[in-house]
């Protein structure tokens, strides 16, 4: 069983300019990161069966994540501004750094962004910061070949 310390995570954003190639790299803004995929259960249930049964439906995910705030052009908060209301393009890695493997896939999904927060976290004497979490607006594809 491999175990790892969870520090090393990417993520790469897509520009407004082009929604559907991650080219923003924002790993060194990120503190936290979560990917939560759900599936629906449609009941097919039947009259001689003794227990429920349940079908997989559609899926849907959300993504999560804390950063630290950096307007700069191109950079994090700038690139969610210009694209609110918009989808984006988004590829992550568990361990950034290594080669994309069936042990270290990259994940790939289009989110809606439809939040954001641009005054974050952050009082006096912190770091300011943001958490969001958007809806994934596509499949979440599973990939140990396509590189981050």
């Amino acid at each position: 069983m491999a175990i790892y310390l969870n520090n090393n995570v990417g993520v790469k954003l897509a520009t407004a300019a082009a929604p559907t190639v991650p080219s923003i790299d924002i790993s060194s803004y990120v503190t936290n990161a979560v990917i939560n995929q759900i599936v629906d259960e449609l009941e097919v249930t039947t009259m001689s069966d003794l227990s429920h049964r349940f079908a997989q439906g559609l899926q849907s995910a959300t993504f999560s994540i804390d950063f630290l705030n950096d307007w700069a052009a191109g950079q994090v908060n700038a690139t969610l501004s210009a694209a609110f209301g918009q989808t984006l393009a988004v590829s992550v890695i568990t361990v950034k750094g290594t080669a994309v493997s069936a042990t270290n896939p990259t994940y790939q999904f289009s989110i809606l962004v439809n939040n954001l927060t641009p005054i974050g976290q952050g009082g006096v004497a912190e770091i300011a910061s943001s958490s969001l979490s958007f809806t994934v607006n596509s499949v979440v594809t599973v990939s140990s070949s396509v590189a981050f």
